[in-house]
Order: structure tokens, then C-alpha cells, then sequence
């Protein structure tokens, strides 16, 4: 076990027969994120959802126009037919319905080479459907690999299983066992169970083996009343292919990587996840790191794109993606840079209608000028403090993002006008928060407040180079409030590669990253606060074991160091210069 890889999991084995499956827009994305959201309640997770998701539909209806001929059809929904066949070409429609759509997903394959498309009510409203990759069963009705681990037994009924999983863990030999886990040690040794983030429940199996009611996220399990105990863990894993070769030949930075990586996959259900023991469900800040470090690592994008399909899927007119303002820029800038990394033209063709409507809403909802009401729940990052500049930087970012889509869509007008819209927004901010005499951009216009956010976000953005090489120097000084999580220290050291400061963006992997490894870690924090030792080092959201240990917005140095080495900062930034549009 001390000898073995941090990421065991192998990659897919391709294996039988593999075809499409046609799912309505969404449907598949919907159902399993509401499966999801029941394990998630299932688990006895400390955490909430907010924000507002499709339902899966009951009946879905799909039309496509075929060529003559026969062709085989698998349904699951009734009424199912088992061929399609035509004597000349035509339009082919059917519906298909299920009995309960918590439980199953009207869907079915066909291999013809048609463009389907599909409506939840069978009227005026029409999307093109969604292909996926599938063999005999159908891809909702899939769930994670596993794979299994045995871990070290250590002193006092303590288990290693030398790495950060997420699985079932099945105990032989101790029927009257207890089990308590913990992403750190501390954490397992833990008996108060007002201290306890998962549900750490024993069922009996039909052998007597006893196992965990649900899946459970640790490194290190404690068992009580199990002397005689033999304790093996089926981990839950997605197959990815093999990783992008990566080497920076530097042992510390290659180690931060693999770790990072490692981190990644992790998260990898279906959707991407924000981490395996938080709330194991999809959230559009998380993504902005885990689309860049997938980029980097697996090049999988499957995942991103759901996560897309189902964050955006009800769009925002009752509440922002996840609930949050910023989460719905994100997924703006997000969809742009799934499609610059990833080249997906067909998502975006199914989903520019909803990018249209979400950007109409966020212009609707404008101030007198042009800047975005800092009002319900802005997050930017978990540390306090006045985010109104930082939020304004990231509204031009998605604006500049709505124009490259808008032009890949071959929709000029709308290229144009949020173009304009974003160069207006540049230069208002420039006038309103830009504070010469600090050589930095300020909270909001006057009020003195200067925070590192709205800062390293405007370097590439709305700050010339030499404005983005003083704001360098002054973020590399330490003088303004640190970030609260990898998630913002992801895009600060982005800033800093940026303006010029290479050398520095690594030292500060090194010191960020690396400390979390000094602390034992084989995935990385939620949060890291510098400093902190012990138990207290995992206080969270006011819980002494609240922090989630593995978080895919910790995952950044997957991208960051080969960006670093490889010199590929530019691709990113390319999305916010100054574009000419016909």
C-alpha cells in the first residue's frame, strides 16, 4: 500500500457492443443529478443545493427526418417499437413515456445517422436531442466503477487505506462492529457524533459481512468491537482514459501535480463534482478550475459538458445558477471555455438558447451604469469583505465570453452588440475603480476598500500590462487580505503567470500546494489555512470536520504547472482581449 500509485484506477476497458443512446434535451443530466441530490441526502451530508434544476420529464417526444429504409430501435418507454422503417424519406415522431421518472428516463438507441431532435410537451418548443456513447444498457442506468482496495491495518483499530477514497467499506469477522471514518486521521478517531459529516451506519449483508449504508469519503477508518476484523473497501471510481504525459523533472512540483490530478478524478461522477465529501453534486464555481485542470489531465470531456447541460438546464429566471450571482457569470465564461479547450460546435448549438435567455436576464437586471446589482448571494470566494469590484470584473469576463459564442454561432449581431456591451463595462470600471495612486483596482468606486479578488481577476481582463505588472507587485507584497480558498488562489496565481511573474506563480504553488502535502495529503483542501496544525487545521463552516479534503476547485496545478512550462497562459486570456467582430 505505501508503495503503490496515489490514483490506482485504471483506465476504461472497452468491452461489447457501443452505440448512442437519444436522450431529450437534459433528461439524462436531470435524472441523475436528482439522483445525486437523494444519495446526497441519503449520506446525511451537511449541506444544501440551492438553485433551481429541470425535473425529468415522464414523456419526452422525439422527430427526425430519415432516409428509406429499415432500422433497428431499442426503446426504454412505452409505446417502444423495435424497428423503424420507411418506404421513401420522411419525418419519423414518436413519444416515449415512463412510468415514474425518478426511476427511469424515456430514451433509445438507434444507429441511423439522422439529427433527432426532442420536446418535452410535443408543441412549438424543439432542441436538438442528446447523443450519448452507450452499449446494452442504457447510460442513466450506469453507475461508478469500483475497484478494490484493501487497507493497512495500523495500531488501536485504525485503518489506512493510504490515499483518499470515496467507497463502500464491507468488514468480515466482527459482527457487532462500529465504524468511523475520516478524510484525516483525527477525524476517524473522532467519537462525537456532533463532530460527524457522514452517515456512518453498519447494514448486514445476506453473508453476515457488514457494510456502510452508503458510500463514504476517508483515508483513515476506526473500527471498535472488530479485533478479529478483515476490512476491504470498494472503491467507486470513473474509467478515464490515460493522462496527458507531464514532467517538469522538479520532484516537489511533480508530486503537487499527481496529487492534483489525483484530486481530479476523484471528482469525476458522471458530472464534476465539488468534492467527495461535501455534497458530491455540481456547482458552476468549482467547475471554472476542474474544466481547466480536465484540459490538462484526462482531456475527458463528457463530464464537462453535462455539467454544463445540467447547470444550466431551468436557466436563471427564478434564481441564479446554484443560487449564486457569480455562479451564473461562470457558467457564461465556462461555456466559452469548454468550447476553446474542448471544440464541442454541437452543444453549443443545442444550448445557445438558454445562453441567449441567461444573458438577456443578466442585461435586464443592469444598473443605470451598466453594472450589475451586488445583491443577493455573491460569493466570489469564502472570505468577507466588499465584492462588488470583483464581481463587476467577472460580468465583463462572461460578456467578452457571450461574444466569442455569439460568433461561433455565426450570430454577428449579438457578437457585436456584447462586445460593445463588454468594452463599455471595461472602461467603467477603469473610470470607477481603478485608484492610480494604489496602482490597483478598488472594492467599489471611493470607498478605500482593496481586497487581492477583483485584483488578479483584472489582470488580462480590464488592466493594461503595465497596470497588470504593478498589480503583480502589489499581490506578491502580501499585504492585502490572502484568499480563502485554491479555488481564488487558483486564478490569483493565473494573474501572476500572466503578468510575467512565472517564477513566483511556482514559488506560491509550492508554498500553497505544498504545505497541504507537508500536512499528509494525497488530494487537496477545500481551503488551507496557512498556519494552522492539528485538528484545528480541519474547522470548517463551524464544524471541527467540516473542511472537504478533496475538492476539485483545489485541482488547479494540473493545469497551472504545465501552463507554466508549456507557456499556454495566452489560450485563456484570449477569451477577454479586445476582438474585432465584422
Amino acid at each position: 500500500m505505501k508503495n503503490s500509485p496515489i490514483d490506482p484506477f485504471p483506465a476504461a476497458v472497452c468491452g461489447g457492443r457501443s452505440g448512442s443512446w437519444i436522450y431529450g434535451r437534459a433528461e439524462c443530466e436531470a435524472f441523475r443529478l436528482q439522483q445525486m441530490i437523494r444519495a446526497k441526502d441519503e449520506a446525511q451530508l451537511k449541506v444544501g443545493y440551492p438553485g433551481e434544476f429541470m425535473e425529468p420529464h415522464q414523456t419526452v417526444h422525439f422527430r427526425a427526418e430519415f432516409p428509406a429504409g429499415s432500422f433497428p430501435v431499442v426503446c426504454i418507454g412505452s409505446p417502444g417499437m423495435s424497428v423503424i422503417s420507411l418506404m421513401e424519406p420522411g419525418m419519423v415522431e414518436m413519444a416515449l413515456s415512463v412510468p415514474d421518472a425518478g426511476a427511469d428516463v424515456p430514451c433509445f438507441r438507434c444507429d441511423a445517422v439522422v439529427a433527432w431532435q426532442s420536446s418535452a410537451d410535443g408543441g412549438a418548443t424543439w432542441h436538438d436531442a442528446t447523443r450519448m456513447p452507450g452499449g446494452e444498457v442504457p447510460p442513466h442506468r450506469t453507475g461508478l466503477t469500483c475497484m478494490e482496495l484493501i487497507p493497512e491495518r495500523l495500531a488501536n483499530g485504525m485503518y489506512d487505506a493510504g490515499r483518499e477514497v470515496l467507497g463502500w467499506i464491507y468488514i468480515q469477522n466482527a459482527p457487532d462492529a462500529r465504524l468511523f471514518v475520516g478524510e484525516s486521521m483525527a477525524e476517524a478517531a473522532n467519537r462525537d457524533s456532533g463532530g460527524f459529516e457522514q452517515r456512518l451506519e453498519l447494514v448486514r449483508c445476506d453473508d453476515g459481512t457488514l457494510r456502510s449504508a452508503v458510500p463514504l469519503a476517508f483515508r483513515y477508518l476506526s473500527l471498535e468491537q472488530a479485533d478479529e476484523a478483515a476490512v476491504r473497501v470498494e472503491a467507486l471510481y470513473t474509467p478515464l482514459p490515460e493522462q496527458k504525459a507531464f514532467s517538469c523533472d522538479d520532484a516537489e512540483l511533480d508530486a503537487i501535480r499527481e496529487r492534483s490530478v489525483y484530486t481530479l478524478h476523484l471528482c469525476v461522477h458522471h458530472f464534476m463534482i465539488d468534492g467527495i465529501k461535501r455534497d458530491r453534486l455540481p456547482w458552476a464555481g468549482d467547475l471554472a478550475v476542474s474544466l481547466l485542470s480536465m484540459s490538462e489531465s484526462f482531456g475527458a470531456a463528457a463530464p464537462i459538458r453535462d455539467t454544463l447541460a445540467v447547470l444550466g438546464s431551468a436557466g436563471i429566471r427564478n434564481t441564479h445558477i446554484n443560487g449564486i450571482t457569480d455562479y451564473t457569470l461562470w457558467y457564461l465564461i465556462n461555456f466559452e471555455l469548454y468550447e476553446r479547450y474542448f471544440e464541442d460546435p454541437a452543444f453549443l448549438r443545442q444550448e445557445y438558447f438558454r445562453i441567449v435567455e441567461t444573458a438577456d436576464l443578466l442585461l435586464a437586471s443592469r444598473l443605470e451604469n451598466g453594472l450589475l446589482p451586488v445583491d443577493g448571494w455573491v460569493l466570489i470566494d469564502w472570505a468577507g469583505g466588499d465584492k462588488n469590484g470583483a464581481l463587476q470584473i467577472l460580468f465583463f469576463m462572461a460578456l467578452k465570453a457571450l461574444s466569442h459564442l455569439a460568433a461561433r454561432m455565426d450570430d454577428g449581431v449579438r457578437a457585436a452588440g456584447w462586445d460593445r456591451m463588454a468594452e463599455d463595462l471595461r472602461r467603467v470600471i477603469r473610470r470607477d475603480f481603478y485608484d492610480v495612486s494604489r496602482g490597483l483596482f478598488a472594492c467599489s468606486p471611493g470607498s478605500g476598500e482593496f481586497l487581492r479578488h477583483q485584483n488578479f481577476l483584472a489582470i488580462g481582463t480590464v488592466a493594461t500590462p503595465e497596470e497588470s505588472r504593478r498589480i503583480g507587485q502589489e499581490l506578491l507584497k502580501n499585504e492585502l487580505p490572502a484568499v480563502g480558498t485554491p479555488y481564488m488562489k487558483t486564478f490569483e496565481i493565473l494573474g501572476l503567470i500572466r503578468a510575467g511573474f512565472t517564477v513566483e506563480a511556482m514559488a506560491e504553488i509550492r508554498r500553497f500546494w505544498g504545505g497541504m502535502m507537508k500536512q499528509g495529503a494525497t488530494t487537496f483542501f477545500e481551503a488551507y489555512g496557512e498556519g494552522k496544525d492539528g485538528i484545528g487545521l480541519y474547522d470548517f463552516y463551524d464544524r471541527p470536520f467540516g473542511l472537504s479534503l478533496c475538492h476539485a476547485w483545489s485541482s488547479a496545478p494540473a493545469f497551472l504547472l504545465p501552463m507554466i512550462f508549456n507557456g499556454s497562459a495566452d489560450r485563456f486570456y484570449a477569451v477577454f482581449e479586445p476582438q474585432n467582430i465584422g
